[in-house]
């Protein structure tokens, strides 16, 4: 029993992924730009390096599961705030600027999807 029990959880987790890949490529851009920012991440008041606010936001997108299908619920639903005490996470800078981790994120994915959109289609003249 212990075997198919094992057997089928591994078929059903690699039968189809969590999210759309498009938008999982999102999300890993965005946790990339955590990760190798010199910025400090605050959260519940104490400051961390990028490295390890990204491992905590991979940990907790995890935990969500299905419930994350595209890049903005990735940041509205868990790199926004904090699930235990309900602050908001902050991003400060070299220079001391803090701003919401949900602001600093939704631009870098905003630019992002300004940079990887498909051109638009050619105008083609009125017939007359």
């Amino acid at each position: 029993m212990g075997i198919l029990f094992f057997a089928a959880i591994a078929a059903t987790a690699t039968a189809s992924p969590i999210r759309p890949a498009d938008e999982q490529t999102k999300i890993d851009f965005l946790l990339g730009e955590v990760k190798k920012s010199d910025d400090v991440f605050i959260r519940n008041g104490k400051e961390y390096r990028g490295s390890r606010a990204s491992a905590h936001l991979a940990t907790k997108l995890r935990f969500a599961g299905r419930r994350v299908q595209t890049a903005t619920e990735f940041i509205l639903g868990i790199a926004s705030k904090s699930e235990e005490s309900g602050k908001l996470y902050e991003v400060r800078s070299r220079e001391g600027h803090r701003e919401p981790l949900r602001d600093w994120l939704l631009a870098r994915l905003h630019l992002y999807e300004k940079a990887h959109s498909p051109p638009p289609p050619p105008v083609t003249p009125a017939v007359q």
